[in-house]
């Protein structure tokens, strides 16, 4: 079979961007995320359509590079496809292009099937496997995978308290990972926010969010280009996720 591109066009509306009329990394999120659905609707590899294998996709990595971030009116396009598979995770790329067809950001993600009966990891069902494997594109198009660890936070800034609310949760009653980005984004000091470029976000989502949890988001900078950012459930001192960011 030839590669599967999932192709959807949007145009920046006016909710989705910052005060400087950029879309923000956090819609950006939810873009990507929202064409990886429309794609797996599709192959019928959906969050419903596992629910008879008592089985669900997990986010457990992304890279995010950005050349630059569309502004407000400006009309954009992301194709995502699924890149690989082995025994238990998945990898699925997005190329974000701008209306002259140039590309102006990527991501790299990593998934794993989770068994949402005894909570843990699952190998992924031939039957499913089958249902993608044939539109993996040839090595040489897919970006590199997000396999190299984080460094850990050695001192650690809480900035920001949350607790996570009804309408931050997904379809599986969990924390959203938009969420996860913006309250990480939201800790930073509002002079890099509001003045520098953000250019690389590293994501390890290490543990589910629930309603009620309350939650630190903390981080450590490491230079005046590179942060590291961690989400930290309150009652149990549980790592929910790590980042880093690289700004300009």
């Amino acid at each position: 079979m030839h590669p599967l591109p999932q192709l959807e066009s949007y145009a920046i509306r006016t909710f989705e961007i910052d005060c400087n009329q950029q879309l923000t990394i956090p819609a950006l999120v939810r873009l990507m995320q929202e064409t990886a659905m429309q794609q797996v609707l599709e192959l019928n590899i959906s969050v419903w359509d596992l629910e008879q294998y008592s089985l669900a996709w997990v986010l457990i990595r992304k890279r995010i590079e950005i050349e630059r971030l569309p502004m407000l009116g400006e009309k954009i396009s992301i194709h995502s496809y699924p890149t690989g598979a082995d025994r238990v995770f998945t990898y699925r790329d997005f190329r974000v292009y701008d209306e002259a067809g140039q590309q102006i950001a990527t991501a790299a993600t990593t998934w794993l099937l989770m068994n949402l009966q005894t909570r843990q990891m699952s190998r992924i069902p031939a039957e499913l496997l089958a249902r993608f494997s044939g539109y993996f594109p040839p090595v040489e198009m897919a970006l590199p995978y997000a396999l190299d660890s984080l460094p850990p936070m050695e001192q650690a800034f809480t900035s920001r308290n949350y607790v996570v609310g009804w309408y931050d949760l997904d379809f599986l009653k969990h924390l959203n990972n938009v969420h996860f980005v913006k309250w990480m984004l939201e800790a930073l000091p509002e002079e890099t926010l509001a003045k520098q470029q953000i250019r690389r976000m590293d994501l390890l989502f290490l543990a589910e969010g629930n309603l009620h949890d309350r939650i630190d988001a903390q981080f450590q900078q490491i230079d005046e280009a590179t942060y590291l950012h961690q989400l930290v459930r309150q009652e149990d001192k549980k790592v929910l996720a790590t980042g880093r960011t690289i700004w300009v």
